[in-house]
């Protein structure tokens, strides 16, 4: 019998807010496993505050997302590998059991190295699987200008020994959701479940929003027996000023992924067919 996938929230879209408050608005929508982002905000990168928060809160951290998005670049230095270490050690003294970060730059020639030979030992090694996640590109004018290396899923599952699917990544990048889901299936960890209108932006839209089929999308998950990990990452943008709005939100959007991987289908409005 398969285990389940794991679902969590990330605390990445509630970067606004502080940790604790993110923390409670989480706990009030019923989650019990979190994801949680390192930031500019002090609080985030000190493994002892975050862990102290969900445990007040009776919340458990099992994944850390690094600081490896542009507004954090200089959070715990320059060098990626050392981003690497502080983030495992995080993840260590939090209970967590896995990093997500970014993969490298174009110029990023030592980290891409170390991805392909090193990353799967150390992985092993420290008991965290070190996660790379799925990015895109910039489109300018109909032209594709990447800064990351392995945009392509096939690419980045023959690099990395351990992979995150972002929904709204692989549809900025203009790949199939459920054909990254079958290419990456082999090494794949993590996922982060959001929508997308297919604008070329990248929205990180609820779940029963945007052009994404989201019920096949679950529906595959479980179909695989994917035994990793869900963790939703939406927008809250809209919601910062209704809280209460925000805790329901998050509440509907856990229940949604709940009932599509235990077989549950509910009809699900503006939910696009997949193009044949």
């Amino acid at each position: 019998m398969t285990t389940p996938p794991a679902i969590q929230c990330s605390t990445g879209p509630l970067w606004t807010m502080s940790l604790a408050r993110a923390l409670d608005l989480l706990a009030g929508a019923g989650f019990r496993d979190v994801e949680v982002m390192v930031t500019r905000d002090p609080a985030t990168q000190d493994p002892s505050i975050p862990l102290a928060l969900a445990r007040e809160r009776g919340l458990n951290i099992r994944s850390v997302h690094g600081p490896f998005l542009v507004i954090t670049k200089s959070v715990w230095g320059m060098d990626p590998l050392g981003k690497i270490e502080r983030g495992v050690a995080f993840c260590k003294e939090v209970g967590a059991d896995s990093l997500i970060v970014h993969p490298p730059y174009l110029w990023e020639g030592e980290y891409a190295a170390w991805v392909r030979e090193e990353c799967e030992g150390y992985s092993r090694q420290h008991g965290v699987k070190v996660v790379v996640e799925t990015m895109y590109p910039k489109w300018v004018a109909g032209r594709r200008l990447r800064a990351y290396r392995w945009l392509d899923p096939a690419a980045l599952v023959r690099a990395a020994p351990h992979v995150a699917l972002d929904t709204s990544h692989v549809t900025v990048a203009r790949v199939d959701v459920l054909d990254a889901l079958e290419v990456l299936a082999p090494r794949l960890e993590h996922i982060h479940l959001s929508n997308n209108n297919g604008d070329g932006r990248d929205g990180h839209l609820e779940l029963d929003a945007g052009i994404l089929p989201l019920d096949r999308f679950l529906e595959a998950v479980r179909r695989t027996a994917y035994e990793g990990v869900i963790s939703l990452e939406l927008s809250v943008r809209r919601y910062l000023e209704r809280p209460d709005e925000l805790v329901e939100m998050l509440t509907r959007n856990r229940e949604f992924v709940e009932q599509h991987l235990a077989g549950r289908r509910r009809p699900q409005k503006g939910l696009p067919r997949r193009p044949r």
